[in-house]
C-alpha cells in the first residue's frame, strides 16, 4: 500500500491531542473529606473504576478516528502488478481468439466483434512506452509474430481485419506460444491479455501433458471474457469412409455424423454430398433430437480412377438453430487405383497358376467408360530365390507362395515394406519350413508362431468354413446378404484336408475359421501395412479351395484390400501432418505446389532433403489439398476442423481460475463479460484508491465514541 498524498501523514501527530486531554483530566485534585459523607466512600470507589474504563475506551476511539481520518486524507492506494507509479514499463501481448466458436452471438453482437472492441479498449490503456505485441490465436505459431508493433493504429487495423479461422488451439498451446513471443523482451514486466469466449474445450484442451515451464513472477496472464451466453450450434462432426476397397464403377459408401448441440429438437435439416466438383450430388433431410446426433449415409458410384474427393455439407437454414457456420462442411478424399502393381513370388511357377487365372478372370469383368477391357493388374512373376533382388517399393502388393524359408535379410526387407504401408499375401506349400518361418519371419514381425499343422493329406476327413468375419472388407459384396447363413457358408466352403495351424494373438485378426476351430485366414497388422496369411496352398494339393466359388473373389479382393491398406489420412487444420514425399514424387523437379479446393492459389514447396515434410504451415482452412509436380496432381488429402471446437459449453471466471490453477503453474486474472473493462484493467495494472475504507472506519469509531459516551456505563 502506498499514499498519493504522503505529506498529510504528518497529521498523525494530532493523535497526541486526545492523549494529552486524557492525561490532563487525570490530574489529581485536593481531597476534602466530610464526616457526613464517609459512608459513601465504598460506593464512590466502585463508580470511579467504571468512569476510568469509559474514559479509556473513548480515548481509544478518538485515537483510532484521528489515525483513520489522516490516512483517508493521505489517499491510500493498493498497488496493482505494475505499481502505482509511472515508471513501470511493460511488454504486452494481446491475443484475439478467432476460433469459430467466437461466431456465437452474445449481448451486443457476436463474440469476435465484442472481443475486438474489448481488445482495442485495452490497447487504449497502454502507455506509449509499453512494448505491445498482437496475434490471433490461429497465428500464434507464426515466426513473424515475435515482432512488436511500433504503432497502436497498426494493431487496431490488424484486429479489425482478423477473421474467424478454422485453425483452433487450446489454452495449453496459447501458454506455450505466448512464452515464446515474450521471451525476447527485456522489459521486467510482461502482460498477456487473452480475449476469448471461455469455451470449455479451449480451456481444458486436448493435450495430455500440460505446459509446465510457467512464467516468472513478473509475468501476468489476464483473460477477458467476451461472451454472456452459450451459442446454439449444429455441427457436422465426422465423415467415415465405410468402403475400404475402392474400384472404378463400384459403389462407395460414406457415413457422416451430424450433432445437434442445442437443448431443443431441430427438424428438416438438409445434408448435401458433393463429389468431384459437382459431378455427383445427393441430398438428404434429417430431424435431430436435442443434445443428440444422427448418422447420414450416402452411396454413390465413382466412374473415375486416381484421386477423388468432395465434401458433405450441412445447409444452414435458421441462424437461431445454428449460429456457427464453419463446422457445417467436412471434406473427404480417397484414391481409386487405375492399376495395381503386383509381384508374384513362388517356388515353382505353377504354384500361382490359379491365382493368375482369378486375376485374369477379374480383368475380363472390368470395363472403362467406353466398355473396353482394362489391364488392371500389372504383374511381375519371379522365383523365391530372387526375392531379395526385388525393389518392393515398386509394388502395391506382394503375393508369396510356397516360400521354403526366409533369410534374415528377406524378413527385414519385408518388414520395412509392410511398416511403410505395403501389403503381403502368404500361401504355404509343400516346401514350407515351419521352424524357419517361426524363428525368422514371424519373430521379425512379432506375430504368434505357427504351432504346427492340422489334417492329413492321405486321410478322408476334411474341414470346412465355420465362422466368417462378414464385416471385413474382403467380403464386401461377395455375398448377396450382409450376413450369410450357416447353410450358405457350408455350401460355398471348400473342403480342406491339410493346412498350417495359425494362432491368434497380438496384432492378429482371424477372418475365417474352420469347423475344427483352426484359423483358415489371418490378418496381421504391422506399422501402416498388413499381411494376409492363408493356411493352405493356392492349388489343389491341400484342398479344393481353387475350385470353390469363393476362391476368385476372395483372391482378388485380398489383393485389392492390401493395395488400399494405406488410405489417405485426414489432416486437422493448423496441426502437424507429415507426408513422405518419396512415395509419390516423380521426375527431377526441385519443388512441388500446394493448392486447396477453396483457395486455388499455388504455393511452392522446395523438395526437402529428408523425405518427410510437415504440411502444418499450409493447412490454414478446411479444404481438399492438392500436391502437384510438373503440372500433375501427385497427391491429394482432406484437411478439416477440430470437432472439439464445435462444443458451445462455456466456463465462467471462477471455473477458469479453478481449472488453470489446478493444472498450470500460472496465476490468472479473469475479467468477466459484465465487468467494466477499463476500471478492471486499471485496477489490475495500477491498483485502486482505498481511502473510502479508512473514512468508513473513522465514522465507525466516531459513532462508537458517541454510543459509549451516551449509553455505556451510564451511572444509575
Amino acid at each position: 500500500m502506498t499514499f498519493l498524498n504522503p505529506a498529510i501523514l504528518w497529521g498523525l501527530a494530532a493523535v497526541s491531542i486526545p492523549i494529552l486531554i486524557h492525561i490532563f483530566n487525570l490530574k489529581k485534585t485536593k481531597k476534602i473529606e466530610f464526616s457526613t459523607l464517609m459512608f459513601l466512600k465504598e460506593i464512590q470507589q466502585s463508580k470511579y473504576k467504571k468512569i476510568k474504563l469509559k474514559q479509556l475506551l473513548i480515548l481509544l476511539c478518538r485515537i483510532a478516528m484521528t489515525i483513520l481520518l489522516v490516512l483517508a486524507f493521505s489517499r491510500p492506494f493498493e498497488t496493482g502488478y505494475l505499481g502505482a507509479g509511472e515508471k513501470a514499463k511493460s511488454s504486452v501481448l494481446l491475443i484475439l481468439d478467432n476460433s469459430f466458436s467466437m461466431q456465437a452471438r452474445t449481448t451486443g453482437g457476436n463474440c469476435l466483434d465484442i472481443a475486438k472492441k474489448k481488445l482495442q479498449e485495452t490497447l487504449g490503456l497502454m502507455d506509449e512506452k509499453d512494448e505491445v505485441y498482437f496475434s490471433t490465436v490461429s497465428d500464434l505459431d507464426k515466426p513473424w509474430k515475435s515482432a512488436s508493433f511500433q504503432n497502436h493504429n497498426d494493431i487496431i487495423d490488424s484486429s479489425n481485419n482478423s477473421k474467424i479461422s478454422d485453425v483452433t488451439r487450446d489454452f495449453n498451446e496459447v501458454l506455450y506460444y505466448a512464452e515464446q513471443i515474450l521471451s525476447s523482451s527485456s522489459n521486467p514486466y510482461k502482460e498477456i491479455f487473452l480475449f476469448t469466449d471461455g469455451q470449455k474445450s479451449f480451456i481444458e484442451g486436448k493435450n495430455q501433458t500440460a505446459y509446465v515451464k510457467g512464467f516468472d513472477g513478473l509475468t501476468y496472464f489476464n483473460i477477458v471474457l467476451c461472451s454472456s451466453r452459450e451459442g446454439n450450434n449444429i455441427s457436422l462432426d465426422t465423415i467415415n469412409t465405410v468402403t475400404k476397397i475402392f474400384e472404378q464403377n463400384r459403389n462407395v459408401k460414406l457415413k457422416c455424423t451430424v450433432n445437434n448441440r442445442n437443448s431443443f429438437d431441430v427438424q428438416n435439416k438438409s445434408v448435401v454430398l458433393n463429389f468431384q466438383n459437382g459431378k455427383y450430388r445427393d441430398e438428404k433431410n434429417i430431424d435431430i433430437p436435442a443434445n443428440s446426433s444422427v448418422d447420414v449415409e450416402f452411396n454413390f458410384t465413382p466412374h473415375v480412377t486416381g484421386f477423388a474427393g468432395g465434401y458433405i455439407e450441412l445447409i444452414q437454414s435458421e441462424i437461431a438453430d445454428d449460429e456457427v457456420t464453419n463446422d457445417n462442411k467436412r471434406y473427404f478424399a480417397f484414391k481409386i487405383p487405375d492399376k495395381v502393381n503386383l509381384l508374384l513370388v513362388s517356388y515353382a511357377q505353377p504354384d500361382l497358376d490359379y491365382v493368375m487365372l482369378a486375376l485374369r478372370s477379374s480383368e475380363e469383368l472390368m470395363r472403362d467408360s467406353l466398355n473396353n477391357k482394362v489391364d488392371f493388374f500389372n504383374i511381375k512373376q519371379t522365383g523365391t530365390n530372387n526375392l531379395s533382388g526385388e525393389d518392393f517399393n515398386k509394388y502395391n502388393c506382394i503375393v508369396i507362395a510356397d516360400m521354403p524359408s526366409f533369410s534374415q535379410s528377406d524378413a527385414d526387407k519385408l518388414y520395412n515394406y509392410v511398416q511403410s504401408g505395403g501389403g503381403v499375401i502368404i500361401y504355404p506349400g509343400s516346401n514350407t519350413d515351419i521352424k524357419n518361418y517361426n524363428e525368422v519371419f514371424m519373430k521379425r514381425f512379432g506375430f504368434p508362431h505357427i504351432s504346427g499343422t492340422y489334417g492329413n493329406l492321405n486321410g478322408t476327413q476334411t474341414y470346412s468354413f465355420d465362422k466368417i468375419d462378414f464385416e471385413h472388407p474382403v467380403f464386401e459384396g461377395i455375398f448377396k446378404k450382409p450376413e450369410a447363413s450357416q447353410n450358405e457358408i457350408q455350401k460355398e466352403s471348400p473342403r480342406i484336408k491339410y493346412g498350417l495351424e495359425l494362432l491368434s494373438g497380438n496384432n492378429t485378426l482371424p477372418i475365417i475359421k474352420l469347423n475344427n476351430e483352426k484359423n483358415f485366414l489371418n490378418e496381421y497388422s504391422s506399422g501402416r501395412g498388413k499381411i494376409l496369411f492363408y493356411s493352405v496352398s493356392p492349388d489343389m494339393t491341400n484342398s479344393d479351395f481353387p475350385a470353390s466359388m469363393l476362391f476368385s473373389p476372395l483372391t482378388v479382393r485380398s489383393i485389392l484390400y492390401l493395395s488400399n491398406s494405406n488410405p489417405i489420412q485426414e489432416a486437422v487444420d493448423g496441426q502437424d501432418y507429415f507426408l513422405d514425399f518419396k512415395k509419390f514424387l516423380t521426375g527431377s523437379s526441385d519443388s512441388i505446389t500446394v493448392s486447396g479446393l477453396q483457395h486455388r492459389t499455388d504455393r511452392s514447396i522446395p523438395v526437402p532433403e529428408s523425405p518427410l515434410i510437415n504440411m502444418k504451415p499450409y493447412l490454414g482452412s478446411s479444404s481438399i489439398y492438392f500436391l502437384g509436380q510438373a503440372g500433375k496432381t501427385v497427391y491429394e488429402f482432406p484437411s478439416n476442423f477440430d470437432k472439439a471446437e464445435s462444443g458451445m459449453s462455456l466456463y465462467d471466471d471462477k471455473e477458469i481460475e479453478k481449472y488453470i490453477k489446478s493444472r498450470f503453474d500460472v496465476e490468472v486474472n479473469t475479467i468477466t463479460f459484465s465487468q467494466v473493462l477499463e476500471a478492471s484493467i486499471l485496477e489490475l495494472r495500477k491498483g485502486k484508491e482505498i481511502w473510502q475504507y479508512f473514512l468508513f472506519g473513522a465514522i465507525f469509531f466516531l459513532i462508537l465514541e458517541y454510543l459509549i459516551s451516551r449509553s455505556f456505563f451510564k451511572a444509575g
